[in-house]
């Protein structure tokens, strides 16, 4: 094979996912069944926890997670419960929200192919990190919901998996007759440069709210005329978590701590104590 094999096929990637992308015919991962239906029963205020239980009940690790998370939460406020119709109560609509989308987001990232399945764990760490920092940012400076910068935290590389996804399936049906058709690095190189507009069709496609798909189109640049956007909070959470070393390729370290000035001064949040947030970050993933 030609040396030069591996960066036109690269190209040729990039072409069919540009083409793909332009003429709607992405083939986008649905929500998960049982998470989207208890999704769309969370959308009225007035819920029925009888419904909702009973999805619940079709998909049982939700459902342990769905205790288990009530349990957490009311810890020194009365015994545990293994009553999922208590737990629901327990937990109300709010976090029930982010934790099932959590949970069917976390299916999105998971793969049969090795090298992908490893790539998406690192995709995942990175996200879970600015998740858990959009979070707490957002309760520091006020005026943001917490829970909703999570959930933007968490989806706002959505894109990557659901493209690796997508060349894993040109990689079954090239490698048969070129193998070694594409390298690592350019296998990056197209995640990383089409990601975005894979994530914003996906955030389209699941009918998320504006806020949380604006922070999947882009974590280049703050919005200055909605500066306490979730968005901006998630810009910031992601400019820290590169800085701490959890990202997924290579970074300017110029641009991030550019990056995270401007996120603190737009902001407004305490530098002193984002710092000690970011320090004990690793203490607060699963394993950590």
């Amino acid at each position: 094979m030609a040396t030069d094999m591996p960066t036109r096929l690269g190209g040729e990637l990039e072409r069919i996912v540009l083409e793909r992308i332009a003429s709607n015919r992405l083939i986008l991962p649905a929500m998960p069944t049982v998470p989207q239906r208890c999704l769309e029963i969370l959308r009225d205020p007035d819920f029925n926890v009888r419904k909702l239980v009973k999805e619940l009940e079709a998909e049982p690790v939700l459902a342990l997670l769905v205790t288990r998370a009530a349990n957490s939460a009311s810890h020194g406020r009365g015994g545990a419960s293994q009553a999922l119709d208590q737990a629901v109560l327990r937990l109300g609509a709010r976090p029930l929200k982010t934790l099932i989308t959590e949970y069917a987001v976390h299916e999105i990232f998971d793969s049969s192919n090795r090298q992908i399945k490893e790539a998406n764990r690192k995709v995942w760490e990175h996200s879970l990190v600015v998740a858990l920092l959009a979070r707490d940012i957002a309760a520091l400076v006020g005026n943001v919901e917490p829970d909703a910068c999570y959930l933007a935290g968490l989806l706002h590389d959505i894109g990557k998996p659901v493209l690796a996804a997508m060349l894993l399936e040109v990689d079954r049906k090239l490698g048969r007759s070129t193998p070694g058709w594409i390298d690592v690095s350019a296998w990056t190189q197209v995640v990383e440069r089409y990601h975005r507009k894979v994530g914003t069709a996906v955030a389209g496609e699941w009918k998320l709210p504006e806020q949380i798909a604006a922070a999947i189109r882009d974590c280049s640049d703050y919005d200055s005329g909605d500066r306490q956007s979730i968005a901006n909070v998630v810009r910031l959470a992601n400019a820290l978590a590169k800085r701490e070393g959890y990202t997924t390729g290579p970074i300017d370290a110029d641009d991030v701590e550019a990056m995270i000035m401007v996120g603190m001064s737009m902001l407004g949040g305490d530098n002193t104590v984002v710092q000690r947030l970011v320090t004990n970050i690793g203490s607060r993933l699963p394993g950590g």
